[in-house]
């Protein structure tokens, strides 16, 4: 096929000259090409473009300028190697291509490129302003090195850099270019813009351009046949208003030559000639073309030729259009201010005046605005249509499945019966909104396929583009029909495929149930409150019959309600709903179609029980109040389920629902919130608690909560939420991550006593009087020390496993060892914190003699009593005579004189064997064995051996007092420094003493004379009696005597 040739003096033109031409061109490339080959294999690159900055254009002092440019390999060959250079400098010097003086200057490699590639070339640094003024640039970018054509090896462009920069710049818009739009019709629309520093004054202007894309402005065709025979020429109808296109053709073999001519053309106008060859009913893409001109008056004739034709009948085909006509433009002005990433502005409505195909530029623009190149948006292809098609797209039953049953030897579709029984789906698949109404006609076909009466019946809609409808009608009769749908007659006339306006069907009506039943609630059993609305619906059947009475009770007797749909509350309680149903087609003896549903309704509380409780409810069938019961801390017992989950008991509370009304309580849950600050330390995270039920709180059985249960903590407001399903009552443990206690004892440390006993003693560091602090464990070991401290929990517990001793109160600072060591047993003992479940803490104790190298020192006892005796032991007795005036006195004393032993060094150290021994003074009236359980009269005596110390005594009255005429005896006791003693009384420790009456030694003078009794009694036995009495064996016998006579007189009854 040759290529078109344009003519304005003649209306053929013949294609052997352009053949020609075509033919010596194609020869061009088969002429010697040493010189051209030899040139080009140098490396020939040019640049073709700058791409930014851009020519003319303005930007801000303040922006980076970057820097890019598009460059194109000439060579025949991949090649590279190229280097570019950008180069800045103040001033216009587009002209020259050349910076005089250059302010800023980069380069970059080219890479390598294959023939007549292009490529853009970006400098990574940007270029910053100079000066903070409106300036004018130029840049320059060219090749490092010229090659053999220096004329496009540089280029030069320039801009501008603004101090008080401003610029609108056009964005996007909002039109759907897939969405086929309907002429006469105004549509909004708004474009987005950018402002930069746009002064308030200075409007902008908004618009679009509306240009009808490939108007036809007239067509030709001209049919021909191929080969042998004859044919008709179908020519179509002449165009009756210019401009006119024929087309005039002719076969001659395969080859088909037509020639096509456009007259009448408007001068300054744009045409386009279409042409192509249509077989049977197919183009021939392969021999379709066009040729776009711009007329100047004068009229266009080509002439093409089409080889290759096959036999047959083809139509050679010529349209004449207007690739563009400018249909209409509009504009407005808006007002913009500062600057702004993204402005929506309102564009004048958009009317399409036809169907067809148009383009839409949209534009923003202002006198103000230095860059014009950036207010031009896209131009947006729209479809424009006003076809209308309404499908009846079929019809079926509205209610229920479609089911098909056969009758006799036809199918029949089943159909409810009544309300809402038949739908007729209706679908646009045109370009226009439309108002369609639709008839349905119904016939009888028991009636000879008579149409039942009050038919037709219509239904109007209107239907957007895509949309699918429905009309439902119903349907009150039984019995076996014709049914057809068709869109009316103005419908039809419009319609571009009225062949599916219309359908028919056979369709089948008998009576059925309503199959009723509850809906809503779904479930038996569904709980609700007392005062909340319940809503009840009824469900039927879908080819239930239509219309339907609705009646709700309550066991069968108390009505509820009416309708399908009932809300209405309920009392408190469990009650059975039952729902009664009758249709049109029931006779007054039937029965109703009864469904059921068991509902509960339950008591909703709200309570509160501060501090604790801050917020609850609470749901039963019957009337109750909450209260907590107690709250307290756990019992000083291992909670072993807490102890299995690594958390610790910290506070437990017992709460309860009560019934206020009656003894039976059930309750479907208890859900409330509460202040967990005041049930755990504040040293427990609350997310670290777990809730648990307490089954024994005096043996510390818990059990978790149950699956359905929840318990949550919060720290970020200290509140912890709690719900239980099926409980009234209950008693909470709440476990968590807690550290121990922080108390230790300090300055464990021994204290020997009398007998070989130990007494611990230590000072407590820490709150020992937190709850969560259970006291003090104690450890002993005889004869091998523990050591201290231990890595963990196994390594102290393997050690201690055999040497519990006590479990102490946590204020005891003290405590005796009850099982005291034996001479030359020595122990070690361990005093460690245990928490208030008794559990050991290994990190808070200490250990009797820790030392901060080696094994601790084992503590003794010592239970050996002293046996020194005193150097010297002497008593005296005094009397003390006072005859002052006034005060005249006698008095006895005793002074107990002693020499303190000397203390012996048996181990040869040169220090005496025992320090600090201490001597108690007795005094008996008889000498005992052992002093062990008479009192001491002095204690805590003491003197460096070989030293004297004395005790004197005064006579006086009394019980304890010294009296004349006693005997007494005074012993000394060593006692060692734990208070060691036998109290056994050495002779070398005792001095005794008889007080005799020293008064007559002091006052001889005062003693009478002795006077002799007369014995010249008159009665001689008087005589001798006197004289018997005087004697002393006399004395003996009548003493013993009258002892005798007193114990009969006790003893005999």
């Amino acid at each position: 096929m040759a290529g078109p040739a344009a003519s304005s003096s003649s209306r053929f033109i013949r294609s052997v000259p352009l053949v020609l031409v075509l033919f010596l061109m194609s020869s061009l490339p088969l002429l010697p090409a040493t010189e051209a080959t030899s040139s080009r294999n140098i490396q020939d690159f040019m640049i073709t473009d700058g791409i930014d900055p851009i020519s003319e254009a303005h930007y801000s002092v303040w922006d980076p300028i970057f820097l890019e440019v598009e460059v194109q390999s000439n060579a025949s060959t991949p090649t590279g190697g190229r280097t570019i250079v950008a180069e800045i400098c103040l001033g216009d010097h587009v002209s020259t291509a050349t910076c005089p003086s250059v302010l800023f200057s980069r380069q970059t490699p080219i890479p390598t490129l294959n023939p007549q590639e292009t490529t853009t070339i970006s400098f990574v640094d940007p270029f910053y302003a100079v000066e903070y003024t409106n300036q004018t640039y130029t840049v320059v970018f060219r090749f490092s090195s010229e090659d053999i054509r220096p004329d496009d090896d540089r280029i030069a462009v320039k801009f501008y850099l603004d101090e008080f920069f401003q610029d609108i710049i056009y964005n996007s818009n909002n039109l759907d270019s897939d969405e086929v739009l309907n002429p006469g019709i105004d549509y909004p629309a708004e474009i987005s813009v950018t402002s930069i520093g746009w002064p308030a004054e200075e409007l902008v202007t908004v618009g679009w351009t509306l240009n009808q894309v490939d108007v036809p402005m007239g067509s030709s065709q001209f049919c021909m046949y191929v080969g042998a025979g004859f044919f008709e020429n179908p020519m179509p109808p002449a165009d009756t208003v210019p401009p006119y296109v024929t087309v005039e053709a002719y076969a001659l073999n395969d080859v088909i030559n037509a020639t096509f001519n456009a007259t009448s053309l408007s001068d300054g106008e744009t045409y386009s000639l279409r042409w192509q060859i249509i077989t049977g009913s197919t183009v021939n893409t392969s021999n379709s073309g066009s040729f776009d001109w711009q007329s100047n008056g004068s009229d266009v004739s080509i002439q093409m030729d089409f080889s290759g034709m096959e036999e047959g009948l083809h139509c050679v085909r010529a349209d004449l259009v207007l690739p563009h006509l400018l249909i209409s433009e509009s504009s407005s002005s808006v007002t913009v201010s500062g600057s702004s990433s993204s402005l929506q502005l309102a564009i004048p409505d958009i009317q399409f005046p036809s169907e067809g195909i148009y383009d839409v530029e949209l534009w923003v623009q202002s006198v103000a605005d230095p860059n014009p190149w950036n207010n031009l948006g896209e131009t947006v292809r729209i479809e424009v249509s006003d076809d209308v098609d309404i499908v009846v797209v079929g019809i079926t039953p509205a209610r229920g499945d479609e089911v098909v049953v056969q009758v006799g030897f036809e199918n029949f579709v089943k159909f409810p019966y009544g309300e809402d029984a038949l739908k007729v789906q209706l679908r646009n698949d045109g370009d226009m909104p439309w108002n369609a109404t639709l008839n349905i006609e119904l016939f009888n076909i028991s009636s000879g396929y008579s149409l039942v009466e009050g038919y037709p019946e219509s239904c109007t809609k209107r239907i957007d583009p895509g949309e699918l409808v429905s009309c439902i009608f119903p349907l009150n009769h039984l019995g076996l029909f014709v049914v057809n749908a068709t869109t009316t007659s103005s419908t039809n006339l419009i319609d571009i495929d009225p062949a599916n306006n219309y359908f028919e069907t056979q369709i089948m009506m008998n009576q059925t149930s309503t199959g009723a039943y509850v809906a809503v609630p779904p479930v038996d059993d569904v709980t609700f409150e007392t005062g909340e609305p319940i809503m009840f619906v009824a469900g039927l059947a879908p080819d239930s019959p239509l219309p339907v009475n609705y009646t709700w009770k309550i066991d069968y007797i108390e009505t509820i309600g009416y309708g399908r749909v009932l809300t209405t509350t309920l009392p408190m309680g469990n009650h059975q709903i039952t729902l009664h149903v009758r249709h049109s087609l029931m006779s007054p003896t039937d029965f109703d179609e009864v469904s059921t549903r068991n509902v509960k309704i339950l008591n909703r509380i709200q309570f509160q029980d501060m501090p604790i409780v801050t917020t609850g409810e609470a749901v039963s069938v019957e009337e109750m109040d909450f209260e907590i019961l107690d709250v307290s801390f756990p019992e000083t017992i291992v909670h072993a389920q807490a102890v299995n989950i690594g958390k610790t008991p910290l506070r437990s509370f017992d709460f309860r629902l009560y019934p206020t009304n009656g003894q039976d309580l059930n309750v479907d849950y208890i859900d409330f919130w509460g202040n967990i600050s005041q049930l755990i330390p504040s040293s427990v995270s609350p997310s670290s608690v777990v809730a648990m039920h307490v089954i024994n709180g005096s043996s510390g059985v818990l059990s978790p909560l149950d699956t359905d249960d929840l318990f949550e903590a919060f720290e970020s407001n200290n509140s912890f939420h709690l719900r239980l399903n099926g409980v009234s009552s209950g008693s909470i443990m709440l476990v968590g991550d807690m550290a121990p206690v922080n108390v230790t004892p300090l300055d464990l440390r021994t204290e020997k006593s009398a007998g070989g006993e130990l007494t611990l003693l230590w000072d407590s560091e820490g709150p020992i009087d937190d709850p969560y602090f259970g006291g003090w464990r104690v450890y002993k070991r005889v004869e091998f020390p523990f050591r201290w401290p231990y890595e963990n929990m196994d390594d102290f517990e393997s050690t201690v496993t055999q040497n519990f001793v006590v479990d102490l109160p946590g204020n005891q600072t003290e405590w005796k060892d009850p099982n005291p060591l034996e001479e030359g047993k020595c122990a070690s003992y361990i005093l460690a914190a245990i928490d208030h479940q008794g559990l050991v803490d290994y990190t808070h104790g200490n250990v009797t003699g820790f030392k901060d190298v080696g094994n601790p020192d084992l503590q003794c006892g010592d239970s050996h009593a002293p046996d020194y005796e005193m150097q010297d032991v002497h008593i005296s007795l005094q009397y003390d005579y006072d005859i002052s005036p006034g005060n005249e006195s006698d008095s006895h004393s005793i002074t107990v004189t002693w020499i303190y032993p000397e203390i012996p060094d048996e181990d040869g150290d040169g220090l005496p064997d025992e320090e600090n021994v201490t001597w108690s003074l007795y005094r008996t009236q008889n000498l005992p064995q052992s002093v062990e359980f008479i009192e001491p009269i002095l204690t805590g005596l003491w003197g460096e051996p070989l030293t004297s110390q004395s005790y004197t005594e005064v006579q006086a009255s009394g019980e304890d007092g010294l009296s004349i005429g006693q005997t007494y005896h005074y012993i000394l006791i060593p006692e060692d420094a734990v208070g060691n003693s036998d109290y056994i009384v050495r002779n070398d420790n005792t001095a005794s003493i008889l007080i005799s009456d020293m008064f007559w030694e002091a006052n001889p003078h005062l003693i009478p004379d002795v006077v002799t009794p007369d014995r010249n009694h008159e009665n001689d036995w008087m005589n001798s009696f006197l004289e018997d009495i005087s004697d002393q064996n006399f004395q003996t016998s009548s003493l013993v005597a009258i002892v005798i006579i007193s114990i009969n007189l006790i003893a005999v009854p």
